[in-house]
């Protein structure tokens, strides 16, 4: 288990989706004792991925539309620190992009469908300007998506001269928070 006094940590939409789909108790726990000394910090990419998620939900359920203005305000109100997409995290967004233009993930599915190739598209440029804020800030990044994650965290390491006065991305995913 991590110690929930440790950080701050920067958490990506996963890993809030997570602590509260899965986490369960220890989940809630541990999250509770993090707060205790940090305040949940998140990117401003997260908050954009969360609002697009909420007026998607909007778009394809509208008979939600009053649960899911609810969740989007209780959200919003509880922001706590919000990292801003800055020049240096979006110049090393820029050259993840460029060394990994494609998803290394298949598409996922729902219920309803297979992700298009532009919504993987999408989620996959959110997860590299994630990625690119906690490298530039130099918060390790709480997900839960490592398949996603780990290439970003392997093309820094493998090619350093393209990232020159970041580290390495410190990864960490949700269920080792609580083992």
């Amino acid at each position: 288990m991590i110690d929930p006094a440790s950080g701050p940590y920067l958490f990506d939409t996963s890993a809030e989706s997570w602590f509260g789909r899965f986490g369960g108790p220890p989940g809630a726990a541990w999250l509770r004792r993090h707060v205790e000394r940090h305040k949940v910090t998140v990117s401003s990419i997260t908050v954009a991925e969360r609002i697009r998620g909420f007026g998607r939900v909007l778009q394809t359920d509208p008979a939600r539309r009053g649960s899911v203005e609810r969740l989007r305000r209780e959200y919003l109100a509880n922001l706590g620190v919000v990292i801003p997409l800055d020049a240096p995290a979006a110049i090393a967004a820029g050259e993840i992009m460029a060394l990994l233009p494609d998803p290394p993930t298949p598409p996922r599915r729902s219920h309803r469908a297979v992700e298009s190739r532009q919504e993987r598209l999408s989620r996959w440029r959110f997860d590299i300007l994630i990625a690119a804020t906690a490298l530039v800030s130099r918060i390790p990044l709480v997900h839960n998506n490592a398949a996603d994650f780990e290439p970003i965290r392997g093309i820094v390491e493998r090619i350093p001269s393209r990232f020159p006065t970041l580290g390495p991305l410190d990864l960490i995913r949700c269920s080792t928070l609580i083992i």
